[in-house]
């Protein structure tokens, strides 16, 4: 008997979309890669054809729009719970772009899937429209809830914040103890691997024993950093500032050109490989919300969102709200109030810190057992 393939389709729509597929595809090899035959592929774009590269272009294209205009990211997310998943999931996958659909499917279909791994719903809706031989679909949903793309049909469907999985299970009837599953939030395993101790993890960073607060507004490098860097260094606060651009460029430009007074000192940088060791090494996180919440919380500190880009992005937030180590506040000087409190010890600010240490358990391992268990109920394998 041959192993059972299972295919993990990566899409660039997002970091939080990128790294669970990632975390979990590890998981799932290393647990059960002898039993399974594990395939990874960056699904739209290997072996891809050109309107199958603009699906995904389209793709990424809307996220950096959401966050660039919130009456686009609010409404999109309004316009999902007026049409449910079908209407919506259809439209996005098949009646934007019809060609790029058909050739998805085709693409989809020459993998010769037994079990499809989605972390991003749009490759779910092309794998269930295989028709002969239709392999088992796995979802993963990196969100606080269930929105309606992700409720498009799947044989396992699983989600790590509480919220979202208590809801979906009393409101959809579709979702059962059988095919849907709490699990915990399948970080990256290489924030299991970084240097526990932060005063060697500074040492090695060029840090300073300073407070230390990161800034990182997602990929785009969207959101408040540019304003809130400059105020700090205004305030001339005594801290390290650790500013990780991504594909802003303007914003890096703008910041790497910036004196400071003398106190502050700021560190500024584009795409960081080592980035899970600055988040380690920091005391204070400032970013959008999204996915990237979870690595702080991972390494137990506070976390500021200082911007929502729609609907998912709030319910986000506020699952890490509710573990406590989490608050939004959307204007430079008033973060600016908050890491002064900080710094004095701030009753507030060694709740939420206390709150991070005392977060759910995070990995990957987890989900891949569930998926295993659906594959063995169907394949035997022990």
């Amino acid at each position: 008997m041959n192993k059972p393939r299972v295919i993990f389709p990566f899409v660039e729509a997002g970091f939080g979309h990128i790294m669970t597929e990632r975390s979990i595809a590890d998981a799932f090899e290393k647990k059960y890669g002898d039993l399974c035959e594990v395939v990874r592929t960056d699904f739209y774009k290997e072996n891809a054809t050109e309107s199958m590269r603009r699906f995904e272009t389209f793709m990424a294209d809307q996220v950096k729009l959401y966050n660039t205009h919130l009456f686009t990211g609010w409404g999109t997310s309004f316009l999902n719970v007026v049409f449910g998943s079908y209407v919506s999931t259809w439209f996005v996958v098949n009646g934007i772009d019809k060609q790029g659909y058909k050739d998805s499917l085709v693409a989809m279909k020459n993998l010769k899937p037994d079990v499809v791994v989605s972390t991003h719903w749009a490759t779910n809706y092309v794998a269930r429209h295989i028709k002969e031989n239709r392999p088992l679909t796995v979802v993963y949903v990196p969100d606080a809830h269930v929105n309606g793309c992700f409720r498009y049909p799947s044989d396992l469907t699983m989600i790590s914040a509480i919220e979202g999985y208590n809801t979906a299970k009393r409101r959809f009837w579709r979702f059962n103890k059988d095919n849907f599953k709490l699990v915990p939030f399948a970080i990256r395993k290489e924030a299991f691997e970084v240097e526990k101790d932060k005063a060697k993890l500074k040492e090695k960073l060029g840090l300073d024993e300073r407070f230390t607060i990161l800034v990182m507004d997602g990929a785009y490098g969207i959101g408040l950093m540019e304003s809130l860097c400059k105020k700090v260094v205004e305030e001339d606060l005594p801290i390290n500032v650790v500013a990780v651009c991504g594909k802003n460029d303007e914003v890096y430009k703008s910041l790497s050109s910036l004196k400071t007074k003398g106190q502050t000192n700021l560190i500024v940088f584009g795409f960081l490989e080592n980035i899970l060791e600055y988040i380690a090494a920091a005391d204070l996180y400032f970013g959008k919300s999204g996915n990237g919440i979870a690595e702080p919380t991972f390494f137990g500190h506070p976390a500021i969102v200082t911007h929502c880009a729609n609907y998912i992005e709030d319910r986000i937030a506020q699952h890490y709200i509710n573990i406590g180590n989490t608050k939004k506040i959307f204007t430079a000087p008033a973060c600016v109030d908050f890491i002064k409190k900080a710094l004095n010890g701030g009753e507030e600010f060694l709740k939420m810190k206390e709150a991070a240490k005392n977060a759910p358990p995070f990995g990957a391992e987890k989900a891949a057992d569930e998926i295993f268990e659906l594959i063995n109920k169907k394949y035997h394998l022990k």
